[in-house]
């Protein structure tokens, strides 16, 4: 544990001790899920769930309320400032307290290990004898690419990639399939083994086998600025969990199996700049990488 982790865990645990104890009401902890999202919202229930349980001496009792409705993320954003339906969400990316960020209180604890920024390409499953003799960035940005609008599609441009970015994600499969551009890059705790194009398997998408792309991408949750109490709560249960591994165990109960399908420790890892970088997340540990 470094100096700063350490300070931060010991301010923390004071806050506990002089903290009383609120019996009455639970905290209520309201949490809205995306159903435009690829990752499966049961690994952030979980994280919640434990940071909020570690806390309970010190904060009292708590009600976690998820539900799952689809919104813009302009609307979302909406309900999260004024914190009366959703008090909680997540975000990806570097702490720009500009746009979707403004007015909000980040709970300053990376919750994904990094592992946001690893990317693995879905491709055209013909084209895999292009993609093994591939070994730089150089060589594949003269591949036209796909990407979801409002992603992280600026950090492909920065790198020099030419970027196509449909609106929908079954717009983005159906421009795969029809040849517009060779790969789409989605993160590892997202890409799935088959897709569907309205409704019908595509069997001729799948991920590529032999690269890795890494850019520096963390998540964090952020809280409505009506509850800065439950910022508080959670940036301490979070520190607790960290250090005690049980976020390691979480991670690993929910992404492991898929990580070591994806060998990810055998391919050939290609790192990107992501523009946005402040440094706050360090060097990157790809040792990490070995254990899948």
């Amino acid at each position: 544990m470094n100096v700063q982790s350490t300070a931060f865990l010991l301010i923390c645990t004071l806050c506990w001790l002089v903290r009383p104890v609120l019996a009455a009401e639970p905290m209520l902890v309201k949490y809205l899920g995306n159903n435009d999202s690829l990752v499966s919202e049961d690994y952030y229930l979980a994280l919640m769930t434990a940071a909020l349980k570690a806390t309970e001496s010190s904060y009292g009792a708590y009600q976690l309320v998820y539900t799952q409705e689809p919104l813009s993320s302009e609307r979302k954003h909406e309900l999260l400032v004024a914190g009366e339906k959703m008090n909680v969400d997540r975000l990806v990316g570097f702490p720009n307290q500009k746009g979707a960020r403004e007015g909000l209180i980040r709970v300053a604890v990376p919750v994904l290990n990094g592992f946001m920024g690893y990317r693995i390409l879905l491709i055209r499953k013909e084209d895999q004898p292009r993609f093994r003799s591939i070994t730089t960035l150089e060589e594949l940005t003269q591949l036209p690419m796909g990407f979801g609008k409002g992603w992280e599609g600026h950090v492909y441009k920065h790198n020099g990639f030419s970027v196509a970015e449909p609106l929908t994600m079954d717009s983005l499969l159906k421009m795969l399939a029809g040849k517009r551009y060779f790969f789409v890059p989605l993160s590892v705790i997202e890409i799935d083994d088959h897709y569907e194009i309205e409704g019908a398997r595509v069997e001729r998408l799948t991920p590529e086998k032999n690269l890795l792309i890494y850019m520096p991408l963390p998540v964090y949750f952020y809280v409505s600025p009506e509850y800065p109490v439950l910022a508080e709560r959670l940036t301490a249960g979070l520190m607790y969990i960290k250090e005690s591994g049980q976020m390691e165990a979480i991670f690993k109960a929910h992404f492991g199996a898929r990580l070591h399908r994806l060998r990810l420790s055998e391919r050939t890892l290609i790192e990107l700049v992501n523009p946005n970088d402040d440094g706050s997340l360090g060097a990157p540990n790809h040792a990490l990488l070995r254990e899948f």
